[in-house]
């Protein structure tokens, strides 16, 4: 057994290697493009950017690779009948089996790791490449498009032409959408406070329009946060943060939740104090008895009370996506052997329709539902439980005879 477990290591060892480097380069090229082509990235800070890329490709290759590795070389033995010689040594295929799924079992632990890489280290490291190039990725997007609009879509920058050298914009219009004003110019200057994280426009014969009012002068200076240009470093969004972030993130969102809920006891306490109890059987009323302060109070509730829902949800979803490695594993290894096919792509192929089909969807839709508070959390292990189920079928046909 010694000897069948280390050609196992070494054969699978040396496909995986080949198979992740080739899969995880193609997505790096793929990510790097997608980079560049997006946020105009000058071609220093692309090729910057391909150790950050790499991490946050890394977990989509991981249990494609190790699927391809496992199903080439079970397809090999089975198809070669090595599966039915070492059976007449009274050598049952669960014996090859265990030792890959103790792989796979280690793998998909890495995985979990290298997705919460792929977050702290990959995406954030993204962020910050893009915020420290956020001058030269606003003239490069000003050139080529001439116009640019935040992410937010709250400040749109529209110009003729740019120098790049003098920092210059050639009649430049600024729409401020969430102050309802809308800034022409002559001409403007550009100057980037990294250390103030701020944008600063000053404009020359400026004309700026604020619903029907109109300001005509010479100069005026407009500051806009850098974070409006290039969001820098950990961004708010629970897939966005690190799992220590999550649970900081709960606990905060559980005093904030609370305070609220003070503050609407506290305003129906004062009304009931009043004598305005009988307001309260108001059946119209999803809230009979409300002030503007319970309504803004019984907003960010509902608000907080979505975020704890995706934040409860994100563990058990990495948790999920990497031991797909493990569940991958566990139905493609036996169906190679039941196919007795040496043509290893057409038992890929046969493993991979099932995940694509069950797998993923399921996996998408138990993620939805938790988010939506339709399910709960662990749901989001429906899609590994059903593949689990499917590979314990061809486990017990392989051992049948």
């Amino acid at each position: 057994m010694g000897i069948i477990v280390r050609y196992i290591l070494r054969e699978l060892g040396v496909t995986f290697l080949f198979g992740f480097v080739a899969l995880t380069g193609l997505l790096l090229i793929i990510g790097l493009v997608r980079i560049a082509m997006e946020y105009h990235l000058p071609l220093s800070a692309t090729w910057q950017s391909i150790p950050y890329v790499f991490a946050e490709m890394s977990p989509i290759s991981l249990p494609v690779t190790l699927l391809l590795a496992v199903t080439i070389f079970f397809s090999r033995m089975s198809g070669n009948n090595e599966i039915i010689a070492l059976k007449s040594l009274g050598i049952p295929p669960k014996a090859l089996l265990m030792p890959v799924f103790a792989i796979a079992f280690l793998f998909s632990i890495i995985g979990v790791g290298i997705a919460e890489l792929a977050i702290t280290y990959g995406r954030q490291g993204i962020s910050l490449l893009i915020y420290s190039n956020a001058e030269k990725i606003l003239f490069e997007r000003l050139r080529h498009d001439h116009q640019f609009v935040t992410d937010n879509k709250q400040i749109t920058i529209l110009v003729k032409g740019v120098d790049e050298q003098q920092r210059r914009l050639d009649e430049p219009t600024i729409i401020l959408k969430k102050e309802g004003v809308r800034i022409e110019a002559r001409s403007a200057t550009i100057e980037m406070n990294y250390k103030a994280e701020l944008l600063t426009v000053t404009f020359e014969d400026f004309r700026a329009t604020a619903g029907a009012g109109r300001i005509i002068g010479g100069e005026r200076t407009l500051e806009i946060p850098l974070s409006e240009i290039a969001p820098k470093g950990e961004r708010n969004s629970p897939s966005d943060m690190g799992l220590y972030r999550i649970s900081e993130e709960r606990t905060k969102d559980a005093e904030q939740l609370e305070q609220q809920q003070r503050i609407i006891a506290t305003h129906r306490t004062f009304a009931a104090c009043m004598g305005s109890v009988n307001a309260w059987a108001n059946p119209q009323t999803e809230y009979p008895w409300t002030t503007p302060e319970i309504a803004d109070a019984e907003k960010k509730i509902r608000s907080l009370q979505s975020h704890q829902r995706r934040l409860s949800v994100e563990p058990p979803r990495r948790w999920a996506a990497g031991f797909c490695c493990f569940f991958f594993v566990w139905m493609g290894a036996p169906l190679a052997i039941w196919m007795r096919k040496s043509d290893f792509f057409a038992s890929f192929f046969a493993c991979f329709v099932p995940i694509l089909i069950l797998f993923y969807p399921l996996f998408i839709l138990g993620l939805d539902q938790a988010k939506s508070g339709s399910l709960p959390p662990m749901c989001v292990w429906t899609g590994n439980v059903i593949i689990g189920l499917i590979g314990l079928w061809f486990l017990r046909q392989i051992h049948r005879y």
